[in-house]
């Protein structure tokens, strides 16, 4: 009897472990805002696409790709991201909406985005998500290259 079952278990497994749905970027993301005029009463805005390509060995379809972008470096903070030029600082932020009124941050449900890509069993397909950022106007900043980086996570 013992044996029987550990027969049984064996054949289970590996259709067990097969399935699986995994997504990764196509490309690194990045976004330029191009020259500041610290003088305009308008925001500077910019946008950058992410193709996500998932693959599928079983499992559900359609796969909900979700991403995350963590804290900026420069200040360790979602709600306010931070470029720096040396010791200089200019706010921005990143958006999950056109009319940048939802900051992209990383609770899952709350703050995230997804797109919903339709993977067929045992292939691929790619999906894109477009990432919106803003440099709030009338900062009185000094001239340089500011930067600033941010982590991203894909999730099927």
């Amino acid at each position: 009897m013992i044996n029987r079952i550990l027969i049984f278990l064996l054949v289970l497994a590996p259709g067990v472990v097969a399935a699986a749905t995994t997504c990764s970027f196509s490309s690194t993301p990045a976004m330029s805002f191009g020259a500041y005029d610290d003088s305009s009463a308008s925001p500077t805005d910019a946008t950058t696409s992410m193709v996500v390509s998932c693959a599928r060995n079983g499992g559900p379809t359609p796969t909900n790709a979700t991403l995350q972008i963590g804290t900026s470096v420069g200040s360790g903070l979602i709600a306010t991201r931070s470029m720096r030029s040396g010791a200089n600082v200019m706010n921005y932020n990143l958006y999950r909406d056109s009319g940048r009124t939802q900051v992209w941050g990383q609770t899952l449900g709350v703050d995230t985005s997804f797109t919903s890509i339709t993977v067929p069993n045992n292939g691929s397909a790619s999906g894109t998500l477009v990432i919106y950022g803003r440099i709030p106007a009338l900062q009185n900043v000094p001239t340089g290259a500011y930067s600033d980086s941010v982590q991203i996570t894909i999730s099927p």
